[in-house]
């Protein structure tokens, strides 16, 4: 006699179901999540550097001409403005302020010494770092949990690109 084989239509849909759930989801938001943290952490780095690349002129000429100081958190062109313009731009539109962390430091003395505060402070080659912070849970995409840093930093070190002091003749010679 011939055993009737028993029904199992649906089967493998559930057992898809099962793997899918337990499995390829949480995969692929893992992936996900880890892709977002490499990109925030391009971002942040790029930042740091664009503030670095501002910090190290120390100085810019305005709209009338006249040169402008560059500072690290206040005044018309600081280092900290430049860090989170890039940021936004770069599609980080959701931090405030407060959220953004931009440290300058002088790592190198001056010729008297000294450790300045302000970029516009700094001599040709002295060196310098810009650090910049954002929290972490405010730049995520998906909130799975898998990764669980309280921030992304990065660091940058640069040195003054200040031009050598010059004088201007401005006697017309006569020929």
């Amino acid at each position: 006699m011939l055993r009737r084989e028993e029904k199992r239509r649906g089967v493998a849909a559930v057992e898809l179901a099962v793997v899918c759930l337990f499995f390829v989801f949480p995969v692929l938001f893992g992936i996900l999540e880890v892709g977002r943290l490499v990109q925030v952490q391009q971002i942040v780095s790029n930042s740091a550097r664009d503030g670095a690349r501002l910090a190290a002129q120390g100085y810019t000429i305005n709209l009338t001409g006249s040169p402008t100081q560059i500072t690290a958190t206040t005044g018309p062109i600081n280092v900290k403005a430049a860090v989170r313009q890039y940021l936004h731009g770069a599609g980080l539109t959701n931090l405030s302020e407060s959220d953004v962390d931009v440290a300058f430091t002088f790592v190198s003395p001056s010729s008297a010494g000294a450790y300045p505060t302000e970029p516009y402070l700094g001599e040709k080659g002295q060196r310098f770092t810009v650090k910049v912070t954002v929290p972490w849970e405010k730049t995520r995409w998906v909130s799975m949990g898998i990764l669980k840093p309280a921030s992304v930093t990065f660091t940058v070190t640069w040195q003054m690109m200040v031009d050598d002091k010059f004088t201007v003749n401005e006697v017309m010679p006569i020929w």
